[in-house]
């Protein structure tokens, strides 16, 4: 294990003998490590609200701080946890904070995500793998982004809504309804405009799955139809695969609305 002499570190905190913490960060409360996890200067891991769960090879950014308690009123003095998988990156000046009880108790991080400094992940919010927010950009409470999302700088995202697989957030955009997934999304109030293409492709999608998903978007992001009458004309007109199956399962349970121009 390798602390600076200068990182105050609780004896009862579960570190990896394998995790790196650097000069003076802080380590709080209930907090576990895990092997290969670098903590670079002047990190706050944990509060005395509730516990952080951090996993393997992961790299914390210098000024970050991971596992402060909710961002609202009603916060109890027991919140709840905050779940990091491995191989993150947690850029400089990053905030994640804890679920909250009235809100699941859990906010957590999957694999291989990548935050970029100066981001936020409110309180109750679920990223899958390979996510990407870049600098700037904030998420409210209770968000879910899935797999391969990539939201790009200076983008707010209100309470819950979802952002859905392989969507694109360009910048500066205000996010206040549910990205479809595989769509670029854009606009004062993002809506989604046109297939990422490029995101799919570099994905290695299978060219017939790509026209597949083309054809299914098109008919959501027509906005004559409501999203029941377009979901129809999806299950006639598209082969029913998993890519499939997920879009339409994303846009028949939209609690917020879809983001349709």
């Amino acid at each position: 294990m390798s602390i600076h002499p200068t990182a105050i570190v609780p004896d009862d905190a579960l570190i990896s003998p394998e995790a790196e913490i650097g000069p003076f960060s802080v380590v709080a409360g209930k907090v576990e490590i895990g092997a290969h996890t670098v903590v670079e200067s002047h990190v706050r891991l944990g509060s005395p609200y509730g516990e952080v769960i951090i996993g393997e090879h992961n790299h914390i950014q210098s000024g970050s701080v991971v596992g402060g308690p909710p961002q609202h009123r009603d916060y109890r003095d027991d919140c709840g946890r905050l779940v990091i998988g491995h191989h993150n990156r947690i850029g400089e000046g990053a905030t994640l904070n804890l679920g909250s009880k009235s809100g699941g108790g859990v906010t957590t991080v999957g694999d291989r995500v990548f935050l970029m400094a100066s981001t936020h992940v409110g309180h109750d919010c679920r990223l899958a793998h390979d996510v990407v927010l870049t600098n700037l950009s904030h998420l409210g409470g209770h968000v879910e982004v899935q797999r391969n999302a990539v939201i790009a700088g200076m983008v707010a995202v209100t309470q819950h809504v979802r952002i859905g697989e392989f969507a694109f957030v360009a910048a500066r955009s205000g996010v206040n309804k549910d990205i479809l997934p595989y769509t670029v999304a854009e606009g004062r109030w993002a809506t989604s405009r046109a297939v990422n293409r490029v995101g799919l492709q570099r994905a290695g999608i299978p060219a017939a799955a790509l026209r597949n998903i083309r054809r299914a978007i098109k008919r959501l992001l027509t906005t004559s139809l409501t999203v029941e009458d377009a979901l129809k004309a999806i299950d006639e007109e598209c082969e029913a695969d998993d890519w499939i199956r997920r879009l339409s399962e994303f846009a028949a349970s939209s609690r917020r609305g879809l983001a349709r121009a």
